[in-house]
């Protein structure tokens, strides 16, 4: 890995992508971004609910496939994709193209990822919900089995966070994948 290298992590909601990604950047010297706070800018700053609330889930896929081709032409960052980013085939496509990238699937089991999701009282207020389900467990479940097949496409690493601390989890991350 060079200091031009892209680091690109992919993963659920709540698998760590922003918490580990800001220690990695630190530690690398790089600058952490996060796919859905970029996207959101476009959006003038409205949270991702608001913004499928108004303006509907198609034009924020749209945003974020945009967002993700920009940040993956980029040098020198570690992105922290949308959970569902890469079910856009444009944004899938980017990020398996991306030049000089190192792409890691952060896995985390279902149900850490409900406990961790539930302890961010920020996330429902932001969030909208997936599936008929109205979030929860079973919406976790239902969405990792149809996005898992593209996190694992894309990645060039599988690293499991299901129970390990952020700063360990960097440790090991940085050892094992970079």
């Amino acid at each position: 890995m060079n200091e031009a290298t892209n680091i690109i992590l992919i993963g659920y909601r709540g698998s760590g992508k922003t918490t580990i990604g800001k220690l990695l950047a630190d530690q690398l010297w790089k600058k952490f971004v996060d796919v859905d706070d970029e996207t959101c800018k476009v959006f003038k700053g409205r949270t991702i609910a608001a913004i499928w609330e108004e303006f509907g889930e198609p034009a924020w896929r749209a945003e974020e496939v945009k967002v993700t081709q920009e940040l993956c032409g980029k040098k020198a960052l570690v992105i922290g994709l949308g959970g569902g980013t890469l079910g856009q085939p444009a944004a899938m496509e980017a990020v398996k193209n991306a030049p000089n990238a190192i792409r890691i699937y952060l896995k985390c089991d279902p149900d850490e990822l409900f406990r961790r999701i539930s302890a961010d009282t920020k996330s429902a207020a932001t969030r909208p919900a997936l599936t008929k389900f109205g979030g929860g467990l079973d919406e976790i479940k239902t969405m990792i089995a149809q996005r898992e097949p593209l996190y694992l496409e894309a990645a060039d690493h599988v690293f499991d966070v299901t129970d390990i601390e952020p700063e360990l989890g960097l440790r090991h991350l940085i050892k094992r994948c970079l």
